[in-house]
């Protein structure tokens, strides 16, 4: 059977993880790919179950701020601004 209803890859998907076997281990044993896979699970994910994994972004950083790196021994500072 080459190509699976979305009700077969639910039930590979839940077979799987009942199994003590890797994702890797699972498909391998049945001739699965394991791209498809993860692109099921994916599909399938349940909304109130969601990924382990959220996709990380970096904040907005204020350009206005100069950073700097300061050293201070007794009465002297000496301060270095830092390339951005």
């Amino acid at each position: 059977m080459k190509h699976k209803t979305l009700e077969k890859w639910r039930e590979l998907i839940t077979q799987q993880q009942s199994s003590e076997l890797s994702i890797v281990d699972f498909c391998k044993m049945l001739r699965l790919s394991t791209s498809s896979f993860y692109k099921f699970r994916g599909q399938l994910q349940e909304p109130d179950n969601p990924p382990r994994f959220v996709k990380a972004s970096k904040p907005d950083i204020d350009k206005t701020i100069q950073p700097s790196v300061s050293v201070r021994l007794g009465e002297v500072s000496l301060s270095f601004p830092t390339p951005c």
